[in-house]
This record gives structure tokens, sequence and C-alpha cells, in this order.
């Protein structure tokens, strides 16, 4: 039996520079053997196109990109396994001497965590040595893509909960362990006030929670029995009722005097069984009792239940959640903007502007910037313009993280993270939040210097 270290799956921990695409390396090949391996490339990650049902993207992941990039480091046995490939086998002993003692060097900016961002915005630029912009693409790609798609997922269960606390419950659904751990992440990020995953809660300090599963009623005689040992222990738990029969659990709780915290409900129609519910609850002197609700929960049924004033004090969302259900993917793309080579006659660096001009996929070129107005505390417009150029009475969106392969500002703390977004999410226009399947298109504009290198280069691809 083949003994598998979990911490091989995981490239947080072991740092592997072969968590990217095969392709990547092939390239970097390529690069090193046309001696291009010192040209600086500019990089940007950004997201093409909303996904349905999406009026606005949350940014995560940063804080795994930056540990990766300071991190980067191929090993012994990495270069061994690559020289298996007879793709390689032209490569030379001085490309793997070079991936030996390659680290990153180059300069990373990026919106902070747990901002609000739109389409076609860069979310994160990379300047550095081409080989090291260019094999960092997947990694980057991977993390940012999952925790944006979740973070915004979460963001829209949470406004659609208009203060309810949402408590995700996703671990089991998810793609993986590894996945589930980061749409914990990801959803405290967006307003979640706690996990079912406990390792998340481990690392990253977000509150743990959970009550109980089906099989720990079915394991006792009655119903009642097992309500009474598990509160003998965990006398502040919520007691999962609708295992039978919903309003007999709640008869039975009230007739044998259990007093719990709160009671979930999993199945059956929420709406009904909590109005009645709490009917009986209040009743019988259980007014503090709390109801939780769970099952197949997104953000268009806590808006029926939230319209329809159903009595409950907390929703529990997995599968939906974690999963993103309704738009399981997201179409962030890493492009080249820009390239900055060596001129032996200048002895200067020279730029060359670079721009994707392929049919429905087309990429801005330059490294840069977008600056943000508002208006009364509320953002009105985005303006996209070159990295150099400055725009009074806004405020810019990228941060530099890296410089030089360094760490130049201190990270902010997970809780500090969501507070960020919860000021972003309070000066975005109500329309933005709407739960519906109506989409709202937020303005952003192009400089008018970015807009002619556009054009002239638009013209010089048909030339």
């Amino acid at each position: 039996m083949v003994q598998i270290d979990l911490s091989e799956l995981d490239p947080f921990y072991n740092n592997s520079s072969l968590s990217t695409d095969f392709y990547e390396l092939t390239m970097a090949s390529a690069y090193f053997s046309a001696n291009q391996s010192d040209k600086l490339a500019t990089f940007e990650m950004f997201v093409r196109t909303l996904p349905d049902n999406r009026n606005y993207l949350v940014a995560a992941g940063l804080e795994q990109v930056i540990e990766y990039l300071l991190n980067l480091k191929f090993k012994t046995e990495h270069l061994l396994f690559l020289k298996t490939h007879d793709i390689f086998k032209r490569a030379g002993e001085k490309f793997f001497d070079y991936l030996l003692n390659l680290k990153f060097t180059g300069n990373m900016w990026a919106v902070p965590e747990g901002s609000i961002i739109f389409a076609n915005e860069p979310l994160l630029r990379i300047e550095a040595p081409i080989v090291e912009a260019q094999i960092v693409e997947t990694f980057i790609l991977s993390i940012i893509n999952f925790q944006t798609l979740i973070a915004s997922k979460a963001s829209r269960i949470v406004n659609a909960a208009e203060g309810t606390p949402i408590i995700e419950f996703g671990f089991r659904r998810a793609h993986g362990p590894l996945a589930a751990l980061l749409a914990s992440r990801s959803s405290f990020i967006a307003g979640c006030t706690g996990t079912s995953n406990t390792l998340a809660s481990y690392k990253f300090g977000i509150p743990s929670s959970g009550t109980m599963a089906h099989s720990f009623i079915m394991s006792f005689n009655r119903e009642e029995i097992a309500f009474k040992e598990f509160i003998k222990i965990f006398p502040d738990g919520f007691l999962l009722i609708d295992t039978y029969d919903s309003i007999n659990a709640v008869k039975k709780i009230i007739q044998n005097k259990i007093k719990c915290k709160g009671l979930r409900i999993d199945s059956g129609d929420l709406l009904n069984l909590s109005t009645d519910i709490r009917k009986l609850l209040d009743n019988e002197g259980y007014k503090t009792t709390k109801i939780m609700v769970s099952g197949d929960l997104n953000e268009y049924v806590i808006t029926d239940l939230k319209y329809k004033k159903a009595p409950i004090d907390y929703f529990g969302v997995g599968t939906e959640l974690s999963t993103s259900r309704d738009q399981p993917s997201l179409n962030g793309v890493y492009k080249l903007v820009g390239i900055k080579q060596y001129s032996k006659t200048t002895k200067k660096y020279e730029k060359f502007y670079k721009m994707k001009t392929s049919i429905n996929k087309i990429s801005y070129p330059c490294p840069k910037q977008v600056f943000r107005f508002e208006k009364n505390n509320l953002f009105l417009k985005d303006i996209i313009v070159l990295e150099e150029e400055k725009i009074d009475n806004a405020t810019p969106l990228l941060l530099q993280y890296l410089k030089e392969g360094q760490l130049i500002q201190k990270l902010p703390t997970l809780h500090e993270i969501k507070k960020h977004h919860q000021e972003q999410i309070s000066s975005l226009p109500e329309r933005f939040k709407k739960i519906s399947h109506e989409k709202v298109k937020y303005p952003i504009y192009l400089s008018r210097k970015l807009q002619k290198i556009i054009k002239e280069l638009k013209k010089e691809s048909f030339n």
C-alpha cells in the first residue's frame, strides 16, 4: 500500500514549484535556451466577464499567493523528476542548475483581499524576469480564481440574510479537504460568522460551529434520550429535530423539560416549520431558544425566507456555498501586458507593450492601475489607467506588496480583511447587492492614454 503524506498534496506546506502546468516549465526551458531569461515581463490577472447572477466580485487568495512566491524553490528531487521526461532531453544541465537556484525576485501589486472588483480590472500584477513571472501563472490563477469565486458567492448569501448570521457548513461537499479549507477562509472574509471546518478554525481562527448528525439521534432508542445525553455534555448545543418529525421532536423537548440554546431544522418546509415551531416554543416558555435552518440553502431561498419573515436566527449553508454551485468556476486569466528588454546600445531597458487581440479574448496592454471614485461614500465609477498615471480625488486599488522578491508591507489578519470587506460592501450601491437574476453593470472607463495605446496596437496587429 502506498503511503501518502497529505502535506505533499498541499503546496502551502511544501511550497512546491511543481504546482504548475507542465507547459509553464517547457516554456521556461525555451526562454532559457533563447537567452531570454533576463527579459523583464509584466503579467496581469483579471476576470474577463462576471459570472451569471453576479454584479461584483470579492478579491481573495492574496495571502496564499504571497506565501507561495516568497517560498518558491525547486528541490533536487523535482529536477530529477523533470529529467525523466524526454521533452527535456535537449534542455541541458545549465537550465536545471538555473532552476535549482531560482527564487522569485520580482515585484507584485494587488488589490487587497476583501475588496470589491469588477470585470477586466487587474486584481494582481507581476513584474519579474520572464521565467519567474511565467511559471507562477498556474498557481496564482488556481488560488485567486477559487477563493474569489467562493468569497463572491458568500458575499451574496450574506447580503441576502440581511444581518442573520450565516455559518459555512460546506466541508463535506467541497472538492477535497484543501478546497474546503480555502472555502471556509473565503466565506469568513465575505461575512460568514463561523464554520463547521475544524481545521479552518484552527488554522485561521474562524469561530467553529457544529450541532449533531441524524446518526446520533438514530443511535438511541428514543429521540428524547439522544437530546438529553447531548445537552448533558453540551448545554449550549443545538439539537437536530428533523430526524423523524420536527414538530413532534419539539413537543418531546418541551414535555421532557430539556433546555437547549437552539434547534436545527435540516429539511422540510422551512418557512412553515420555523413559524410553527417558534409559536410552540414561545407558548411553552422557550422564548430564548434559537432556530437554525440548513439544507440546500442559497441566496434565493434565504431571500424568500427573509421576505416572508420566517423566524429564523441562523442559516447554515453548505453545498451551494463551498462549491458556488450555480457558477462553479471563475474565468480569471493571467496575461502578458508588457516587456522590458535591456538594450546594449542605449544601456537602458526599453519598453514594449503587449496586447492579445484574438476574438472574444482581448486583453488590455500596459501595466495598469485602477482608480475608484466615490460620491456620498458610495462607489461611483472606476477608471483603468497606465501605472504611471495619477488621478485626483480617486483611490488607487492596487497596492505594492512585493519589491525585488521581498514583502514590503504587513499583511492584515483575517479579521482585518473581513472588516475591510464590510466597509467595501457598505460603499457598494444597493442595486448591486440586490439578489436577482438580473445583472447590473458598474461603470468602468479606460483613460485616454490607455485607449490610444490600444488603438495603436490593434492597428499594428492587422498590418
